[in-house]
């Protein structure tokens, strides 16, 4: 994990919204496309993109993946830049 990798898979306001949604509570992939209504092929590439850079990670849970951030105070990240962001404007 290196801050260059976890700005550039936090550039995307769809794989932020996803980051959220891990954090509030336990999803899967097929979760995800429902809460986000786009296509699992989407949705993948966008996990992908998370995994890379060591945001989230995932456990096996029978037949079901369950997404899990690495580190909760990823959350607290996104926020501060929504609040910069926010009195920016």
């Amino acid at each position: 994990m290196n801050i260059e990798n976890i700005f550039k898979a936090l550039s995307c306001r769809w794989r932020i919204e996803i980051v959220k949604q891990i954090a509030g509570q336990d999803v899967c992939i097929c979760d995800l496309e429902a809460m986000n209504h786009l296509d699992r092929t989407t949705i993948s590439r966008h996990i992908s993109v998370l995994l890379s850079a060591g945001i989230i990670d995932f456990q096996k849970d029978g037949q079901r993946k369950r997404l899990l951030l690495r580190d909760k105070r990823i959350i607290d990240l996104i926020e501060i830049a929504e609040k910069i962001c926010e009195e920016v404007r």
